[in-house]
């Protein structure tokens, strides 16, 4: 049997997206884009949520193609708003197409901005229950201050950290969880 970190088991969508995407190390900027959209659409909701919805906002965002959402505007964020395929929230749709016009000039900016304070290797938190990403706000606190400082909107220290986990700058898969051991890091234990 499969050991898996126990939010993964609540719903069929975080199961696929625990086994398949979460932690793996991400550095295409399109990607990166597309998480950290997702991350800025979760707050307030669950992650299960955003997954339900993925599907919807995939297509109505095309794919969340930086060039698309860079070229919208306040019409477009109204236009969105009314697609019940997408979570509907006027400012997190406004926030991506903000976020996207900043990083679709330079899209290796959000490369350099989510993995060089970490010189490009994950950490690992050995956990052995899950984060409260409290215990991580001096860590957090750098990437948030250079994403203020490229211009991006909606980015607080649980949407960050929860973006940081989502494309593998840190490996918080539970030490017991049978996906740990896959992704190579730099050890960096912290009492959990």
């Amino acid at each position: 049997m499969v050991k898996r970190c126990p939010w993964a088991t609540t719903s069929p969508e975080l199961l696929v997206y625990h086994d398949t995407i979460w932690g793996r190390v991400q550095k295409d900027p399109q990607k990166l884009f597309k998480a950290l959209c997702l991350e800025t659409m979760q707050a307030g909701l669950s992650f299960s949520t955003i997954l339900k919805f993925e599907p919807g906002m995939d297509e109505v965002f095309h794919h969340f193609s930086l060039d698309y959402l860079a070229k919208c505007d306040q019409s477009d964020v109204e236009r969105f708003c009314q697609d019940r395929r997408i979570i509907r929230n006027h400012a997190k749709v406004s926030a991506i197409i903000a976020n996207a016009k900043v990083i679709q000039p330079n899209p290796k900016m959000l490369v350099e901005a989510t993995w060089g304070p970490v010189n490009g290797v994950s950490l690992d938190h050995l956990l052995k229950a899950a984060p409260d990403p409290k215990m991580y706000q001096k860590f957090t606190e750098k990437f948030v201050k250079a994403f203020k400082n490229m211009g991006l909107q909606r980015i607080g220290l649980i949407t960050v950290y929860s973006y940081l986990q989502a494309v593998g700058v840190v490996n918080d898969h539970l030490i017991t969880c049978d996906f740990h051991e896959e992704f190579p890091t730099k050890n960096e234990e912290k009492s959990s």
